[in-house]
């Protein structure tokens, strides 16, 4: 699958390469606890691979790299991610275990809960050799989270090393912040994060994680500003709790997206989609479309049941197409 950008010569391989950790989750019916349920749903589900599947669906030619079991379970991600199109193939095979979550969805009053299982699992065993091939064939953005930076020493190995080899390389680092309180606390994030976020061309995050990890408060101006200063990230997005996005650029300068009406199906995944749609239009060197394009997939997202979402261009396009970037 040749790159879907128009007039592009095809100098790499890939669009996008990610890499990190996808999961099998698993979730009774809506309004059933886990303690009551007679079954349980099963989805893949992974930050990282979200990002490519709805990336892929968009038309980019996306790349995703982990360590799997060599087993019907194993195969049967990778095959769900096929069926989008993404590029499994260089998926490292291991004898380890897949990770776990299990999800209950609450509705007000009672709120969802998360129970994780994912000890030991073999994506925390991914080296950078892992990574080799798929560098070598090339990609414009390498993406990844702070959840596999988080999942201990091997994966932190790893993404530094991409993160190291992107001026040799060629492409441009991209990373979400993407802090889960299950995995590390704001002191470790903070302290790993301030080695790796200077090498990171594309900052993502929401505007709650870096006043939780960096004590940035205010307007997201105001914390963008401050990233900038610390990190020198070329392009640096925070999404908002009520909504929308703020990104900056040297090039645009400040721009805000509103949030669409959106009813809430399944909450998880929305913000790995919005960075799918946000890394589609920097890929046609657009932050305008990113923003527009990443809010629209994250609404999308929030109205579907499970992590990867369906939508398709055409749907996001209409959408767009009812909306507007406001420069700050």
């Amino acid at each position: 699958m040749s790159s879907f950008l128009p007039g592009q010569p095809n100098l790499f391989r890939h669009d996008v390469i990610t890499f990190g950790e996808t999961m099998l989750r698993l979730s009774p019916v809506e309004g059933q606890m886990l303690e009551q349920a007679e079954f349980l749903r099963v989805d893949a589900a992974g930050t990282e691979s979200n990002t490519a599947t709805a990336l892929t669906r968009m038309g980019a030619n996306v790349a995703w790299v982990s360590i799997l079991p060599d087993n019907p379970i194993g195969h049967w991600i990778t095959s769900q991610l096929s069926l989008h199109g993404v590029d499994t193939s260089y998926v490292v095979w291991s004898d380890k275990r897949v990770g776990v979550f299990f999800l209950e969805s609450g509705m007000p009053p009672r709120g969802s809960r998360v129970v994780y299982d994912r000890a030991g699992s073999a994506a925390t065993e991914i080296t950078p050799h892992a990574l080799e091939r798929p560098l070598q064939a090339g990609a414009r953005i390498v993406h990844t989270t702070g959840i596999t930076a988080s999942l201990g020493e091997s994966c932190l190995k790893t993404l530094t090393y991409v993160l190291r080899e992107r001026d040799k390389r060629e492409y441009r680092t991209s990373l979400d912040i993407n802090y889960r309180a299950k995995l590390w606390t704001p002191q470790q994030a903070n302290r790993v994060l301030n080695r790796l976020l200077g090498k990171v061309d594309i900052l993502i995050s929401t505007a709650n994680d870096v006043e939780v990890i960096f004590g940035m408060e205010g307007p997201p101006e105001e914390s963008i500003k401050k990233l900038r200063d610390r990190f020198k990230n070329e392009i640096i997005v925070l999404t908002l709790s009520e909504g929308g996005a703020v990104g900056w650029s040297e090039e645009t300068g400040f721009l805000q997206t509103s949030p669409h009406l959106v009813e809430q199906v399944d909450r998880l995944g929305a913000g790995d989609a919005f960075d799918a749609g946000l890394l589609y239009g920097i890929l046609q060197n657009d932050l305008e479309k990113g923003l527009l394009y990443g809010t629209a997939l994250a609404a999308v997202s929030y109205s579907e049941q499970g992590d990867i979402t369906w939508s398709t261009l055409d749907e996001i396009e209409r959408m767009v197409s009812q909306h507007k970037v406001e420069n700050r």
